[in-house]
């Protein structure tokens, strides 16, 4: 082989190893919910050197795009109505130009809405598509159903963020295994969010902001006023939790269509005094160590972000055993484990966890430990980039 041609091999091949994968993220907006935050997190991190990164979202809202809005400023819109209307098809059609015109070669959306929008376009064009599932459900609707089946067999692959879902994806839609990736959830800063110095006062900081004792327990539950969250059930439990300690309160941090309707609950029950409802905090994971503990009542999860956070902050943890959650929370070992859907059984975990301080503390120190060494953001990126490079190569 002459020296020109294999000077040019090589220079082609240096020209392969550096040409960038071009990649278009597609949310649905910015909204403080996990999902939105995994994916700001990433956007943030994904290696600039290896991929060329886009963004687009439905609907620009929500405050978590200032995090990252000098990185990616004018992203397109893609406003959804329906998916059985004009504007549906007139929407793809953007999609799809934009995928055409940016040579995009990974289209790489977070969830379901951003999912059906994206499969369609994507697979129009020729362009590698991943779709994202990070709860067991989208909800009890038969049109919900029947989209998560489509994407599951229309998508290059689907990333999910538990085991759990997985093995949903493979019994409920007979998704083939090769094609389900899972990458847990990235933990942010988990280092500054440690137990030690900083919970104490933290705790005093907010009994003041909330006007309470500082001798008051707080059990704090950080997640989206939603139906899917098992407010209702949190409110009972928290009712029959103040008969047996009177100087618990309940600290609610988010925001959703419930507010109203949780305040009037806690205000029949005569608990009013007792919850407090402090709407979207950025500041959300340091409050964690705020909390005496931190209670995730929900009916459908994929990975909480919300319990890692608490356990990466040495908090002690009661979450109910759906979805991934088993997988971050062994019941007596890394935390407790409640029945979904069970006002009773969860008021017995909560008063079980504050009364027994010592065991409460063991347990939080093993959970810490277990997601801070499991649970790095670092490794979320890394995987996600395997992802993008195996799509890219075949």
């Amino acid at each position: 082989m002459s020296i020109s041609l294999i000077q040019t091999q090589t220079i082609a091949t240096e020209r392969t190893a550096s040409r960038r994968v071009r990649v278009l993220h597609l949310l649905v907006n910015f909204e403080s919910g996990g999902t939105e935050r995994q994916a700001v997190e990433l956007l943030k991190r994904i290696d600039p050197d290896r991929y060329d990164v886009r963004l687009a979202v439905l609907r620009n809202r929500g405050p978590l795009y200032e995090e990252i809005e000098a990185q990616y400023p004018n992203i397109p819109e893609f406003p959804l109505t329906s998916f059985y209307d004009a504007n549906f098809v007139r929407q793809w059609r953007r999609l799809r130009a934009l995928l055409k015109q940016e040579r995009i070669e990974i289209l790489h959306a977070h969830d379901f809405y951003s999912d059906m929008l994206g499969v369609v376009a994507a697979r129009s064009v020729g362009t590698k598509v991943i779709a994202s599932q990070r709860n067991l459900q989208q909800s009890d609707r038969r049109s919900h159903q029947l989209g998560q089946r489509f994407i599951s067999a229309v998508a290059h692959r689907l990333l999910v963020n538990s085991n759990a879902i997985r093995q949903h994806l493979m019994t409920s839609w007979k998704t083939p295994s090769d094609k389900i990736v899972v990458v847990r959830n990235g933990l942010r800063d988990f280092s500054e969010l440690s137990c030690g110095q900083w919970q104490r006062p933290t705790h005093d900081e907010l009994c003041r902001e909330l006007g309470i004792e500082k001798e008051s327990k707080l059990i704090g539950a950080v997640a989206n006023l939603r139906p899917v969250k098992g407010h209702r059930y949190l409110i009972e439990a928290a009712a029959l939790v103040i008969r047996q300690i009177p100087n618990a309160h309940f600290v609610l941090i988010g925001e959703g269509e419930l507010r109203d309707e949780i305040e009037a609950r806690a205000q029949r029950l005569g608990i009013a005094k007792h919850v407090h409802l402090m709407g979207y905090r950025a500041d959300a994971p340091k409050l964690q160590t705020a909390f005496d503990l931190s209670v995730l009542s929900s009916l459908h999860e994929g990975l909480p972000n919300s319990v890692m956070e608490a356990m990466a902050a040495g908090v002690p943890v009661v979450a109910t055993s759906v979805g991934g959650v088993p997988e971050l929370i062994i019941h007596d070992e890394t935390g407790y484990l409640a029945h979904p859907a069970d006002a009773q059984d969860l008021a017995l975990q909560i008063t079980t966890a504050l009364t027994n301080e010592r065991e409460s503390a063991a347990l939080a120190a093993r959970g810490h430990h277990y997601v801070t060494t499991k649970f790095g953001m670092q490794r979320m990126i890394n995987e996600v980039e395997n992802l993008y490079d195996e799509l890219a190569r075949t």
